[in-house]
């Protein structure tokens, strides 16, 4: 998944769309994890991912402070989110760039995901490319049968 400093999805490939709708092109990360009323139920460590996002995005403030767009965002977030008010005023985790969480997949069940993110150099956007791998044997299985098109994975 390719994302903009200001959290939109540039571009993904079909296994991150099946992943989850938030790595659809055009759909804000920012939003859809703090304004979409399912995602909660779908991330196990509800706190740790806020605190994720809500850092990725004081991240991309602190490099780019004179970014309208970026400003209003936050306020959006701020005024719509409780969680992303108590995710931004709460203890910063370690910078993002690399860690893993878990995600509950509709379809093919729990999913422990590693990530890596990647700036690209001299990217007018701030780009950033997001690579995601299974930490264990049973989410490599449920994200290989995401990938196919296989049969759901019991719980």
């Amino acid at each position: 998944m390719l994302r903009s400093r200001h959290l939109d999805v540039l571009a993904s490939n079909q296994l991150a769309r099946r992943l989850t709708a938030a790595f659809e092109p055009g759909v804000n990360v920012a939003r859809f994890a703090f304004l979409n009323p399912i995602v909660p139920d779908l991330t196990p460590d509800w706190v740790t991912f806020t605190r994720l996002v809500a850092e990725t995005l004081r991240a991309s403030l602190e490099r780019h402070r004179e970014d309208a767009r970026f400003r209003a965002l936050v306020g959006e977030l701020a005024a719509r989110s409780d969680d992303f008010n108590r995710a931004w005023a709460g203890p910063r985790p370690e910078p993002p760039g690399t860690g893993q969480f878990g995600w509950e997949h509709p379809v093919v069940g729990r999913l422990a995901l590693a990530y890596q993110e990647l700036r690209a150099r001299g990217g007018e956007d701030g780009e950033v490319l997001v690579l995601w791998r299974p930490v264990d044997g049973v989410s490599a299985e449920r994200l290989e049968r995401l990938r196919t098109g296989g049969d759901p994975v019991p719980g």
